[in-house]
């Protein structure tokens, strides 16, 4: 069961564990996906900005083209105002970016601008200057950034072309003055989430702008930052995950060089912004997988349980079946000894009442009868573990019969140990065999005391109990009311691995000659027979505690009446006497006629009924119950009440499963002699049959 339990186990593990392999599986390609997605958007949005500044980088290098040819027709910087300044005037027209263009001469002094401050001053050491004075080539150059002396303005980035002679010679520049905070505008629509932002840096170190932002961050140093690093080790143009400061969360940056203007572009999207989708997809995941897996260890939970149930009553199955078996051996055992015993006992007292008996045969016999009563003790124990003992059950007060038994009980237990009797307050009544019960008691106070041999205490309980579903669940037991007897000591206690065996007959722990192994077999059957229930509660070194449950039952208790002192004998009746066993049947020919009887006697059915014609006197039937043939005892005597109803019946046998053929189990409604007899017990019976027994047409 329990490999089982692990397999199982061991396969829902592994089916949760394929389905949370599955669904991990799915979610992180999904995940791979949006981030992909989200980089190739950003990828895009970079591309668009980088477009659009390069957009308006060369509209202010195509009007710096024409001012550059304008130069050789008014003959260069040293021109008059009047050539310039309506030229100058003109190339602003719809250059929102560009706030100023100006002309500067070789020397570097600005000879000519649209704004007339700056007039005469020195851009010698600008490197828009330095690098076209020094550089032939016919190229546009991007200057840093450069703050602003216009209002609203606070930097500025410088443009600039080359102004050359007709034979090619320097002839100074013509700078234009871009704004690249005009840029911001267009920048605020590009939808980047709302963590998102969109910056762009000189790669001087400079911050042009960045969007969205609480002031206006043109101008600040973008050098040491994360973003700034990272776009220079993709050299401008890449992908980068990290974070744009120290404490900002993670970004997905897509970056684009635009490297003639010297200027980088990057888009950054929150990564958990472009995840929140997923990561509330994932929760759900974990939500569903942590609800499943809670589940699975609920029904496992169950079907463990379930499991155990069954286990638990296959065990009870088996056991139960093999004490049955065992049961059925004990008992045709003890069916056939019970034979034995009644040729032996019956014997006894007919030689007791033998004229001429000696004292040495006295003494002979009472040894004999004394082992054949042990040996009738035995078979009673093993026809009550067989549950085939005759029992006449009457309605019985617990509460009282218990302490009526006490002081035979402390005989038995000793001055070794303290016995305690507690009766509930209220008349226990079961349907009972009260000479069973007693001997019940006495095998389970011998127990108890041989369990404490440095003395104790025995407490001995009544009371009531409800047996409900639950208790009754593992056990072969019906729910319902019940009356129990407990028994408890303070004994040694039963070690857990004899308790599956405490009820098999010869079982024992006694050592050896100190016990037969027949007493809780016997408690066993009786309170099965009875139609009740055993418990036994043991803790090794702290005791045991038997408790014997019967169902419960109203009436009124029975009252025992007295035996009669002297055998009742016979005044010629006739007894017709059946029994297949030829040494029992020879004996109760010697008994009834001794007792005064006139016995006819037949070894089966058919014999027994072609004895008995119409003229034939037969006032009383005694016969076995069980005979071989068709014609068992009650067949002959309804065959006989057919002829004869007027005769009585009295029937005879060594267990009561043959009782319970009859309907006899109440103990009063058919006349019934358990064997082994004597005379004693047969001249009772007899005469009881004669005198109230009814007819057996009745």
């Amino acid at each position: 069961m329990r490999e089982r339990k692990l397999a199982i186990g061991l396969v829902t593990a592994l089916a949760l564990l394929g389905l949370v392999g599955l669904r991990g599986a799915d979610l992180w390609s999904r995940r791979t996906q949006i981030l992909r997605a989200g980089d190739r958007h950003a990828e895009n949005l970079a591309l668009i900005l980088a477009g659009y500044v390069r957009q308006n980088f060369a509209a202010g290098d195509a009007a710096l083209r024409q001012l550059a040819l304008l130069s050789e027709r008014v003959g260069g910087p040293a021109a008059p105002d009047a050539e310039w300044l309506p030229a100058l005037e003109g190339a602003r027209l719809g250059l929102t970016a560009v706030g100023a263009f100006s002309v500067v001469d070789t020397t570097g002094i600005i000879r000519h601008t649209t704004q007339p401050a700056i007039v005469g001053q020195s851009r010698r050491d600008q490197f828009v200057f330095t690098r076209l004075a020094t550089d032939s080539a016919d190229q546009f150059v991007v200057d840093i950034p450069l703050r602003s002396f216009v209002a609203g303005r606070p930097f500025i980035i410088p443009i600039a072309r080359r102004i050359s002679t007709a034979t090619g010679a320097f002839n100074g520049i013509v700078v234009a003055s871009f704004y690249p905070d005009s840029l911001r505008t267009f920048f605020r629509n590009i939808d980047v989430g709302h963590t998102g932002e969109v910056s762009a840096f000189h790669d001087a170190g400079v911050v042009l702008f960045r969007e969205p932002s609480d002031g206006n961050p043109l101008g600040e140093q973008a050098t040491g930052s994360p973003l700034f690093e990272a776009a220079r080790r993709v050299h401008g143009t890449g992908l980068y995950r990290g974070r744009m400061t120290t404490t900002s969360p993670v970004f997905r940056t897509a970056f684009h060089a635009l490297t003639d203007q010297r200027i980088v572009v990057a888009v950054s999207l929150g990564e958990a912004e472009l995840l929140a989708d997923w990561n509330h997809d994932a929760r759900m995941s974990m939500g569903i997988g942590t609800l499943l897996l809670f589940l699975a260890i609920a029904l496992l939970m169950l079907l463990y349980r379930q499991m155990d149930i069954r286990q638990a009553a296959e065990q009870a199955l088996i056991r139960s079946q093999r004490l049955e078996s065992l049961g059925q051996l004990t008992g045709g055992v003890a069916h056939d000894f019970n034979n034995l015993l009644t040729v032996v006992l019956g014997n006894v007292s007919l030689l007791r009442t033998a004229p001429g008996a000696s004292l040495a045969a006295d003494e002979s016999l009472n040894e004999i009868e004394r082992a054949g009563k042990r040996a009738a003790g035995l078979t009673r124990q093993l026809l009550a573990f067989a549950r085939r003992q005759p029992l006449l059950p009457r309605v019985v007060d617990l509460s009282a019969s218990v302490p009526a038994a006490e002081q035979m009980l402390r005989r038995v237990v000793g001055e070794g140990a303290q016995l305690r009797v507690t009766p509930f307050a209220e008349p226990c009544l079961a349907n009972v065999d009260p000479v069973q019960i007693e001997t019940a008691l006495l095998n389970l106070c011998m127990n108890a005391r041989d369990a404490m041999p440095r003395g104790g205490t025995i407490i001995i309980e009544t009371g009531k109990a409800y047996l409900d579903e639950h208790y009754t669940r593992d056990d072969d037991v019906t729910p319902g009311r019940y009356v129990f007897i407990a028994v408890s000591d303070t004994g040694s206690g039963i070690s857990p691995e004899h308790m599956p065996r405490l009820f098999e007959p010869f079982f024992t722990t006694k050592p050896p000659g100190q016990g037969t192994g027949l007493g809780l077999s016997m408690v066993y059957g009786f309170v099965k027979q009875s139609g009740g229930h055993v418990k036994v509660y043991s803790e090794v070194g702290r005791g045991t505690s038997v408790k014997m449950y019967f169902p419960e039952t109203t009436g009124i208790p029975a009252v025992s009446t007295p035996a009669p002192t002297e055998d009742p004998r016979g005044t010629g009746e006739v007894i017709l006497l059946v029994e297949d066993e030829p040494l029992v049947r020879a004996l109760g020919v010697r008994l009834l006629r001794r007792l005064g009887y006139t016995v006819l006697e037949a070894k089966d059915g058919a014999s027994a009924l072609a004895m008995v014609q119409d003229d034939t006197r037969v006032d009383l039937l005694l016969t076995d119950v069980m005979l071989p043939g068709q014609l068992t005892g009650p067949r002959i005597a309804e065959e006989l009440a057919k002829r004869r109803p007027e005769i009585r019946v009295l029937f005879a046998s060594g267990y009561s499963q043959e009782m319970i053929q009859l309907g006899a189990t109440d103990g009063g409604s058919v006349h019934f002699l358990s064997k082994p007899y004597d005379r004693a017990r047969l001249a009772r019976a007899v005469r009881e049959a004669l005198e109230g027994g009814k007819p057996a047409g009745r």
